[in-house]
């Protein structure tokens, strides 16, 4: 079924009022005149009085609202007729093609409807060379565009404008062929079956919520950070950044997972649209926010005793005679912090790991901040977060920027996001970044609250208390080495959930998801770990230098934590595109790059070289090896 004009206007933005419109204008309208022929031309778009475009706000009324403006909404099964005295009428077809459909809305979007009277010829001619390009067929401009003469703009004036753009620029028919609006289905929402024509409005996102019983099972100070938060919704976005935050504020907490030993550390991203409730992230920063400052101010004072010793080392060296000896020349101490700008460079993310004892956490409530870091050369260090989320070696070696070697680098993550957003830090659904995170991703109906309500404690207050005791708890796990163990009927229990959700998982989504799943029971192993020491803090023992076990109530919220988290990248993972050929009709730009990263990576595995790699694919050396290393 062919797109309709409606999925087209779904799938069009609306013309960016800042950009200079440089459509030809109609000259001002005689007395009784029409002012404007584009209501007659194309019911759907605005009208322009004077020139002037219609506010975006205005062009998406409602068909009742626009019987009271004056907008009539076009009959296209019919022949038009003069919406406006002194308007010509138009017999054009009953309904374009979708690209020619497609053309005009971009065409009259930025360029204005058919003007009344003058630039005619020059407004047709320019529609033409568009619609040439895009793959438009002549037959149906030429038939849509003979509705628009008149007395003084015949149709053979019309149809020799056209058929001379389409004869000199054949070599260009097509050049740039339009592409069908891509639409995005809500997370979670049924794909549209082959051939169906696409659904503007998707079926909001139903994902779970994380149960009740589980907070009455968690640690008692992750109670305590999510009990003034009112909707459920709100609850779980704060404990799921709180547990990002909390797994990177112990660097001696650890457990033996597959044979290695592994840190606390986890990655989260929350997804949901714009104002649905997001923010709550903010507060989980808040708890090791005071911790940061300390550390930053007490790397301040190093910092300035180090620049009065300098001085002092540079006067006695201008001071010193030939020959004599000098003192040693002081060490440059390392800017210490806690959190880690997601805004940044990579040379700039490994040099700040390097001096925090290759550990730091990113915490970001736009997701945007890391994706347009990534985007860039210089910036992108999608390949140091796979490999801090599994602790792997990291060499960073550039001529500007130093020489750097991180031996065990620990990162951990919580960010927020749109699912757009997702699209852009996760270019595909293999891309390996999908599988090291936990999503909670969600669409709650937007509902007014009362901003003014009493009755509910002052958060700053209540998250300010909070931090302090966060901060007691990293000094008490910095005095020691803390491992954490499961029992052996625990590790039975473990092993048989994530052996189902792994059968599940595969046979439901297919093999490529098997490597979430399995990434996602290690996260939830790191979860283990994180409540058994709270749990430890919560019963006033001191965990330094022991072997804590996970009690059963801990790992029963871990399984159902994680089971809510695996269900919500599940329903993500389908929803992001895949590389050419594996079950997406038509990549997205975003894809489009893990196509030529695999590529890149597949010619390095037969043994070409960077220059090899760059011959053949045509992508810059610096891309090819960056990608490589």
């Amino acid at each position: 079924m062919p797109l309709t004009l409606a999925d087209l206007r779904a799938a069009t933005p609306p013309p960016d009022p800042t950009k200079h419109d440089i459509s030809t204008r109609a000259e001002p309208p005689a007395d009784g005149a029409a002012g404007s022929f584009e209501s007659n031309t194309r019911g759907h778009a605005p009208a322009r009085e004077g020139g002037h475009p219609t506010p975006p706000m205005l062009t998406n009324v409602d068909t009742s609202a626009r019987a009271c403006t004056g907008h009539e909404t076009l009959d296209r099964t019919q022949p038009d007729t003069p919406s406006r005295a002194g308007a010509p009428a138009r017999n054009g077809p009953t309904m374009p093609g979708p690209a020619l459909d497609w053309c005009l809305l971009q065409y009259e979007q930025r360029h204005g409807g058919f003007p009344a009277r003058g630039g005619r010829n020059a407004w047709l001619t320019a529609l033409a060379f568009f619609c040439n390009e895009k793959g438009v067929p002549q037959t149906d401009l030429e038939g849509h565009a003979a509705g628009y003469a008149g007395p003084d703009f015949t149709a053979d004036e019309i149809a020799r404008t056209v058929r001379g753009i389409y004869q000199r620029e054949a070599a260009h028919h097509n050049s740039k062929p339009w592409e069908p609006p891509t639409f995005h289905p809500a997370i979670g929402a049924e794909q549209p079956a082959a051939g169906a024509a696409p659904v503007a409005k998707a079926v909001p996102l139903n994902t779970p919520t994380i149960p009740p019983e589980v907070y009455q099972l968690l640690p008692e100070f992750l109670q305590q950070c999510c009990q003034p938060l009112p909707t459920a919704r709100e609850r779980d976005v704060l404990l799921t950044g709180a547990l990002a935050v909390l797994s990177g504020c112990f660097p001696t907490l650890e457990g033996q997972y597959r044979g290695p030993v592994i840190g606390a550390n986890v990655y989260a991203f929350i997804v949901a649209p714009a104002a649905s409730g997001k923010g709550a992230l903010n507060w989980a920063r808040k708890l090791a926010w005071p911790h940061h400052l300390a550390v930053r101010e007490a790397s301040q004072r190093e910092r300035d005793a180090y620049e009065m010793q300098l001085q002092e080392y540079e006067q006695q060296k201008r001071t010193t005679k030939t020959g004599a000896p000098l003192p040693p020349k002081p060490v440059e101490p390392a800017r210490r912090r806690l959190f880690i700008a997601a805004d940044n460079g990579a040379a700039n993310v490994v040099k700040t790991l390097a001096e925090n004892e290759e550990r730091g956490i990113i915490c970001e409530t736009e997701a945007d901040a890391l994706t347009g870091a990534l985007k860039q050369d210089f910036g992108d260090y999608s390949a140091l977060l796979r490999k801090c989320s599994e602790h792997e070696p990291h060499q960073y070696d550039r001529k500007t920027a130093g020489t750097y070697e991180l031996s065990r680098p620990a990162l951990s993550v919580a960010i927020g996001g749109t699912p757009e957003q997702v699209n852009r830090l996760i270019p595909s659904a293999e891309d390996g970044l999908f599988s090291r995170f936990w999503f909670y991703a969600f669409e709650a109906p937007h509902e007014w609250d009362n901003p003014f309500a009493v009755g509910g404690p002052n958060l700053d207050t209540w998250f300010e208390r909070l931090s302090v005791r966060v901060s007691e708890m990293i000094a008490a796990a910095a005095a020691g080495r803390i491992l954490v163990e499961l029992t052996e009927a625990q590790q039975a229990r473990f092993n048989a959930a994530w052996q189902q959700w792994l059968s599940e998982g595969v046979a439901d989504f297919g093999e490529g998801s098997g490597s979430a799943v399995k990434r996602h029971a290690r996260a939830c192993f790191r979860l283990c770990m994180l409540l058994t020491l709270l749990r430890c803090f919560d019963n006033g023992e001191a965990p330094a230098g022991r072997t804590l076990t996970c009690e059963d109530d801990d790992l029963t919220a871990a399984l159902l934590i994680a089971d809510v988290y695996r269900c919500h990248a599940l329903a993500l993972y389908e929803r992001l595109p895949r590389p050419v050929g594996s079950g997406f009709r038509q990549p997205t730009k975003y894809a489009g790059k893990a196509v030529k990263e695999a590529q890149v990576l597949a010619l390095h595995t037969q043994g070409l070289s960077l220059r090899e790699i760059e011959a053949q694919t045509g992508i810059p050396f610096s891309t090819v090896r960056r990608w490589v290393g």
